[in-house]
């Protein structure tokens, strides 16, 4: 009885993790504007059965080799869209794109996260790059959104999504 309720609170351990709220990014200080609730600290034992231990360098899920688009909703200023490489059945390239309400890629030296014309434009030339990563590092479309970019990091996570399901 008592090795199955600790059994239970070591699974229940493993599962949840704590998060933590102050994540650094790759310049080594926290930016304001982005979000960490993906990343989690593992506490507890997180010994698992051999038979149930998932393969650290094998991915979640195969896709099939290929170069795969996809696109993410319209929306008042625009939409967004993905290219995604798969290779040996990993995501190994994910370029995200920003367009406008005509269909065209956005000029991004304008979307620095500077004023520009007394607008100020999301910082998407850096947005768009790190989300990639992430989801390459991750190998899945399901990373954290970027506050003050939300709709369009929203859209970039559905546009690799649909890319995706076309890789099954």
């Amino acid at each position: 009885m008592v090795l199955a309720a600790v059994l239970i609170l070591s699974i229940v351990l493993l599962y949840t993790g704590c998060t933590t709220g102050n994540q650094d990014n790759k310049q080594g200080a926290t930016q304001p504007g982005t979000t960490t609730q993906n990343d989690k600290t593992q506490t507890g034992d997180t010994t698992q059965p051999e038979d149930t231990k998932q393969d650290e360098n094998k991915p979640a899920e195969t896709y099939k080799d290929g170069t795969y688009e996809g696109k993410g909703d319209a929306w008042e200023h625009g939409s967004e869209d993905a290219t995604v490489e798969i290779a040996n059945g990993r995501i190994t390239s994910i370029v995200l794109r920003r367009l406008d309400d005509k269909g065209n890629e956005v000029d991004y030296e304008k979307w620095t996260g500077q004023e520009v014309d007394g607008r100020v434009y999301p910082n998407l030339k850096e947005y768009r790059v790190e989300m990639a990563n992430r989801m390459i590092e991750k190998q899945t479309y399901d990373v954290d959104t970027i506050s003050g970019a939300t709709v369009s990091t929203k859209n970039w996570k559905v546009a690799v999504q649909r890319a995706l399901e076309k890789a099954k």
